[in-house]
């Protein structure tokens, strides 16, 4: 009789948590105006059609991200989930509050296809500790106009180290651009990013070695990148050594310059802050070295990470992932920002939903290079057999950038420069 009464109990106690209204805390890092707006729609949606669950949109920034993440978790006030990387998991996941996510990963797959390049991203270390939502790689973009009026070709974008320097050159030669290219280079992620791009196609992929604390960052291939990123510089306007993301895309889109490397986020940012046809804007794969190159690209695989092991915001966690897979609603979460967000499924990717967009539409030759360079793309840290978890210190102190501005700034050799930065590096680890 007493176990009855206590098994009753017990069905009560669970029903009346269930029926109250649980609360998540999300922290995102998708600053621009229109991406916080399409992540509070997104959240609002949710929480309409499952009124036991209430998940509150929070705005952070990648730049500040490292730092204030860390200093919320350990004061006990961070978020219930946030949108992660892998570098940026291994980098809090010594607070000891990130939470595998195996059993979600492997229910969903029942139902989806993932792709791998995503999962190698976000599950390692024996377990998966996000769920992956969407990718960004690195292209180039240049302006169709603006070659045609040089005389280049506007259907054929450089597609080597050579070939790119001629661009410029025949660029700045014409007078149509004063500044053939802009190259972002602020101690920022956005100088990382372009800064490893050149590495990746150069074949200087592996900061680390096997062993997770041997530096290998100083080896001829990522001088050679460096020095690379050194002569694309010059060809670069006045000042950008303070440049980070926006710099190089307004110049771009106000004809300054005629080239930049960088993610999708310019065919809506084109769309949003220029007059211009939208087939002006040019796409092509990131040119390589004419000797020992190989095709590549930065890319990141960005997904949602639990930080509560709390079973019931467990459970509603799982919930919102399960909805939110859902093929039209995923790709409505994409179309925030068209041709930037690349689908995580194969169900996804096949649907009308996410090509029903009318600027991927406008922009399909476009965003299929960016998958194509899906296939060749690299994040560091993520380069072997294990993920390295040292990788987040190295990020978080932009250590890549660093490097660069002792090049630009300090005016050092690309082999000084590289040889110093493996040094930080190895402190950074330590």
């Amino acid at each position: 009789m007493k176990r009855w009464l206590l098994g009753v109990a017990l069905v009560a106690l669970g029903l009346g948590v269930m029926a109250q209204q649980v609360e998540l805390v999300f922290w995102h890092q998708e600053a621009r105006p229109h991406r916080v707006q399409r992540y509070e729609e997104l959240c609002a949606r949710f929480n309409a059609e499952h009124p036991n669950i209430k998940i509150t949109p929070v705005m952070k920034t990648w730049t500040n991200i490292y730092q204030e993440a860390s200093a919320a978790i350990m004061a006990g006030k961070g978020p219930d989930f946030i949108l992660s990387t892998g570098d940026f998991i291994t980098y809090i996941q010594h607070l000891g509050l990130v939470q595998p996510v195996d059993d979600i990963i492997e229910e969903l797959r029942q139902q989806y296809t993932i792709f791998p390049s995503y999962l190698q991203q976000l599950c390692f270390g024996g377990h998966c500790w996000a769920v992956p939502i969407y990718g960004m790689d690195f292209v180039l973009w240049y302006r169709k106009d603006i070659f045609e009026k040089a005389g280049l070709d506007p259907n054929r974008p450089p597609r080597t180290w050579s070939e790119l320097i001629a661009t410029c050159e025949k660029l700045k030669q014409s007078g149509v651009v004063e500044y053939p290219i802009a190259v972002p280079g602020a101690i920022h992620l956005a100088t990382d990013q372009l800064i490893y791009t050149l590495m990746v196609v150069a074949g200087a992929e592996h900061l680390f070695g096997e062993n997770p604390n041997e530096i290998v960052f100083n080896n001829p291939n990522t001088v050679k990148a460096y020095a690379f990123y050194k002569q694309l510089f010059s060809y670069s306007p006045p000042g950008s050594e303070t440049w980070r993301w926006d710099e190089p895309r307004t110049a771009l889109f106000t004809g300054k310059v005629a080239m930049v490397m960088e993610k999708g986020h310019y065919i809506k940012g084109w769309v949003d802050n220029t007059n211009l046809p939208l087939d002006y804007l040019g796409c092509g794969f990131i040119p390589i070295p004419d000797e020992g190159g190989q095709p590549g690209t930065i890319f990141y695989a960005n997904g949602l990470t639990l930080l509560t092991a709390d079973p019931v915001k467990r459970e509603a966690f799982k919930t919102f992932i399960k909805w939110l897979y859902q093929p039209h609603i995923m790709s409505w979460l994409l179309h925030m920002d068209p041709g930037f967000f690349l689908p995580p499924t194969q169900e996804v990717l096949y649907s009308d939903a996410f090509w029903s967009d009318p600027i991927i539409r406008q922009k399909v030759a476009a965003v299929m290079i960016e998958l194509e360079s899906l296939k060749y793309g690299r994040l560091p840290g993520f380069t072997r057999a294990e993920v390295n978890p040292n990788v987040g210190a190295i990020s978080a102190a932009n250590l890549l950038a660093w490097t660069a501005q002792l090049i630009t700034v300090k005016g050092l050799s690309p082999e000084e420069a590289v040889a110093l930065g493996a040094q930080e590096m190895a402190k950074a680890v330590r």
